[in-house]
């Protein structure tokens, strides 16, 4: 009798284990379905989408870029996110680096956990290993970088050799390249190099969209990253990043204060990530209300002078423009240290950026840029006022 029963268990097991796996193809191919033509829905309905591009080295995420992008506009922004950010992992329940979840395998989680951090959902990702980089660079015939100076490995630039000025890097060279960049002096130069890969990319493969067109070349670099697009939304994907205006990216990165946490060195960032925040969902806001007819500088200058008798007041309100993507080309001190209200002058006529930068700091008080004496260093002036508590303008 047990035996019996057994087997008519077995037997009817047999039509759900079809069932369950016609369910699991099925869904498989929804999936695709509805991933296709995934980048014409999003301009159709002029939205954005958000792409972390990852770049591993030794199987670990070295460089981590979050492309913010309205393919309706053709604009887009890039913000790094550090591996060594420190935060409190939602899915551990504990503080550690943010790489610390990265699993090579299923970048899921890290990605989630990226996207919760800052608030902001994240439509998918494409991971490069030195393989798959190296592969995509050669296929776009190289990406032109300037280097200051020729670079010969040392202790922290093993295997680099890297020649001086505009050069085109082919995949070896890229791949020793950003190890050039794992290896700057700063921060921000660290930041900055690493970012100058992915703009080249971008560049290259905007030059070259013509000829790849003509050829399975879009086909065959949308196959290198791996990624939770289908292939064929990755071909698309790629056509479409040709169309970025890459001269008008902004390049942002998250700003914060370096600790030894757990015997390394973590970047925790600044205002528990509420700055961070700001900077994603304003620059999202930006590129999304911006006329198209109006392009806004790809870099906006600016001149912070301290007015308010706070000793480095200036040097972080610099630090926190520069999070934004604008440049600080001076930092020094105001006339006087009476001002008691943060006040910006507009030297160069561009509304537009000149707002968005108010908006950074909260500051509504504007001065006539012709009451200013001397020749102005930047496209806008900010003097700091007692006002200014190191994030916005207090009362404005």
């Amino acid at each position: 009798m047990i035996a019996f029963k057994s087997g008519i268990l077995k037997r009817s097991a047999i039509p759900l284990a079809i069932i369950l796996t016609i369910a699991l193809i099925g869904g498989f191919f929804i999936l695709r379905l509805t991933q296709q033509g995934i980048v014409s829905a999003v301009i159709r309905k002029d939205q954005a989408m958000d792409i972390l591009i990852v770049f591993e080295k030794d199987k670990q995420p070295v460089s981590n870029q979050l492309l913010i992008w309205y393919p309706s506009r053709r604009k887009a922004a890039i913000m790094d996110i550090p591996p060594s950010m420190g935060i409190i992992l939602k899915s551990a329940d504990k503080m550690s680096s943010i790489d610390s979840v990265y699993d090579r395998n299923n970048p899921a989680r890290f990605v989630k956990e990226i996207g919760d951090y800052l608030k902001f959902p994240i439509d998918g990702w494409l991971v490069y290993d030195e393989a798959s980089l190296a592969k995509t660079i050669d296929l776009l015939g190289g990406v032109q970088i300037f280097i200051p100076d020729p670079v010969l490995g040392d202790e922290t630039a093993k295997g680099v050799s890297l020649p001086g000025g505009s050069v085109v890097l082919d995949g070896d060279k890229a791949n020793q390249y950003l190890q050039y960049a794992l290896s700057a002096g700063t921060y921000t130069e660290e930041i900055s190099r690493k970012q100058k890969l992915l703009l080249s990319m971008l560049s290259q493969l905007a030059q070259e969209a013509d000829t790849l067109s003509k050829s399975r070349g879009f086909k065959l670099i949308a196959s290198q990253p791996r990624s939770d697009f289908s292939t064929r939304t990755r071909e698309e994907l790629f056509k479409y990043f040709a169309e970025i205006d890459v001269d008008m990216i902004m390049t942002q990165f998250i700003s914060g204060s370096f600790k030894t946490f757990e015997d390394r060195k973590l970047l925790f960032p600044y205002y528990d990530g509420e700055l961070a925040r700001d900077v994603v969902s304003q620059t999202a806001k930006a590129l999304g209300t911006e006329d198209s007819g109006t392009m806004q500088k790809a870099v906006v200058t600016i001149e912070v002078l301290n007015g308010s008798g706070e000793k480095g007041l200036a040097n972080t309100a610099a630090t926190l423009f520069e999070s934004y993507g604008y440049k600080v080309v001076s930092v020094g001190n105001a006339p006087s240290f009476d001002y008691e209200k943060t006040i910006m002058y507009d030297n160069d006529g561009d509304k537009s950026a000149f707002q968005q930068v108010a908006g950074a700091i909260g500051c509504k008080n504007f001065g006539d840029a012709g009451s200013l004496p001397g020749l102005r260093k930047a496209n806008i002036t900010v003097i700091l006022g007692k006002d200014f508590n190191g994030r916005y303008c207090v009362g404005q």
